[in-house]
């Protein structure tokens, strides 16, 4: 199940960078493309290490487990690549994402992988040649019962410099191309078949989505046990606090959720200008196994619904207090001039 996901997902993250004038792929054997080199994960000394495009490691705690893969410079110059050990995420579509380079981990995470001997490396490769890069991982989970997901992250400064000089003396402009693999690592630690993942409802906030008004819903997986193969649901609904009148309303499918990560689900205002207020979020999250349903009450007071309604070029900017406001002000100023006259004229006339 986890393999058709990863495959899944070597697909999905290469179409959506490439898209943003980048490249990444899940590294599989012997592959090549247009970074200019190739990952190999090997067995290396454990049989529970499996070689296929990521690694799977059915672990038991206070074992070491050493991961090897294979760099081979298919360039004509050396080149310097750079391995980092990474925990995956969950991105705000519903997608693991093994290319979390903030370091910043769910805070339900009390095993973390990365933590437990694999170290960033740098190396360099001479040409047309390849070499081994060797992680050690000292499983450290004696409490665990489930996954700890992850990937070694692989890119080539060398490549990527290079890339954006060619870029910028073609185009004029300097792209941020960024060529790199993600090798994806699965530890299987202690009951790991019974292990479930089991989600909450953290906060609602507002913010913008593509510079329309929005509220995030944070959800988190808080345990070791990832949701794959496309099976979850969210349908999120917004309302007027103590009411049923629905106002806005996100449907998505085909979603999966990393263990122990968290991620924002977003409901935008479209082009309606956000009004400040109390409100309750509604979430239904549903997978084939089961379903979880959260209701949260949140507030959007009048400066996040200004500042949100000002970024928002879609929505029509309201005058008529202002206008107000003058015609008011001009009415007073007329009034006093006609009094000033008035008076003026009266002292006249009683001369």
């Amino acid at each position: 199940m986890i393999v058709r996901q990863f495959r899944r997902i070597f697909i999905v993250v290469a179409i959506l960078v490439v898209a943003v004038f980048g490249f990444h792929t899940t590294a599989k054997a012997a592959i090549s493309g247009a970074a200019g080199f190739s990952v190999e994960p090997t067995t290396g000394a454990q049989p529970t290490a499996s070689k296929d495009d990521f690694f799977t490691v059915s672990a038991q705690s206070g074992q070491s487990y050493p991961l090897t893969m294979k760099i081979t410079n298919n360039h004509k110059y050396p080149i310097k690549v750079v391995v980092v050990p990474t925990v995956a995420g969950t991105t705000s579509q519903g997608q693991l994402n093994y290319s979390n380079l903030s370091h910043k981990v769910d805070s339900s995470l009390k095993y973390n992988w990365t933590k437990m001997g694999p170290t960033k490396k740098t190396i360099k490769i001479q040409p047309k040649q390849s070499q081994d890069v060797v992680e050690n991982v000292q499983v450290n989970a004696p409490k665990l019962n489930g996954a700890m997901l992850g990937s070694f992250y692989i890119y080539s400064p060398t490549v990527n410099n290079k890339a954006a000089k060619k870029s910028a003396s073609k185009s004029g402009m300097h792209l941020n191309n960024v060529y790199s693999y993600a090798v994806s690592v699965l530890f299987k630690v202690g009951n790991f078949d019974e292990a479930q993942p089991d989600l909450r409802l953290v906060r609602v906030k507002p913010a913008l989505l593509a510079n329309n008004p929005a509220v995030f819903i944070n959800l988190q997986n808080f345990e070791p046990k990832y949701i794959t193969n496309n099976d979850m649901q969210v349908d999120a609904k917004i309302y007027p606090a103590n009411s049923n009148k629905l106002l806005f309303r996100s449907n998505q499918k085909q979603m999966n959720f990393a263990p122990n990560s968290n991620f924002d689900f977003p409901i935008s205002w479209g082009n309606e200008p956000m009004k400040a207020g109390n409100y309750q979020a509604r979430v239904h999250v549903k997978t084939s196994a089961r379903s979880w349903n959260f209701k949260k009450n949140f507030t959007i007071s009048p400066e996040d619904a200004n500042r949100l309604n000002r970024q928002n070029p879609a929505v029509k900017k309201n005058y008529w207090p202002l206008i107000i406001i003058i015609v008011i002000i001009l009415i007073i100023l007329i009034g006093i001039l006609f009094y000033w006259f008035y008076r003026k004229g009266q002292k006249k006339a009683s001369k």
